[in-house]
């Protein structure tokens, strides 16, 4: 069986519980899917930041010590200035991940769950789905269409 890429785009305290001591719930989560299902291959994680990107990283890192699961986490960007679009890179140049995850701010759902969507990939949104219904409505609709 292939082994199931993961694309978690957002970095903040959702994800890895960013400015606190905690880890948030989307990394501890993969984390305890990766101890039950053997086939979770890479993680990849987009940030804005270099900065975020870097304690993203150090979180995943307490994580595997705490969990003792060997979990491949790589974080974006690795590099350059403040990049909000960081996450269309990531997505154009890794081999077919399975899904994206997507946690960050409301208002940016839609065009992030669209991208994501026309790269073929399933997706998770934190609530809500989108700030608005027409925007909600038209990924359902996308959603459908792309199968």
């Amino acid at each position: 069986m292939k082994n199931f890429d993961i694309v978690v785009i957002g970095a903040g305290l959702y994800v890895s519980g960013k400015g606190t001591s905690g880890f948030g719930t989307i990394l501890p989560a993969i984390f305890e899917w990766k101890r039950k299902n053997q086939n979770i291959g890479d993680v990849h994680c987009v940030a804005t930041s270099v900065d975020s990107a870097k304690e993203l990283s150090q979180k995943a890192y307490e994580l595997t010590i705490k969990t003792g699961v060997n979990l491949t986490v790589k974080s974006y960007p690795q590099s350059g200035a403040r990049d909000p679009l960081c996450y269309r890179e990531v997505l154009s140049s890794i081999d077919k991940p399975s899904c994206a995850i997507i946690a960050v701010p409301d208002h940016l759902h839609y065009q992030i769950a669209k991208d994501c969507l026309e790269a073929g990939l399933h997706v998770l949104l934190v609530k809500p789905l989108t700030p608005t219904f027409a925007e909600g409505n038209d990924l359902v609709n996308m959603a459908r269409k792309l199968n």
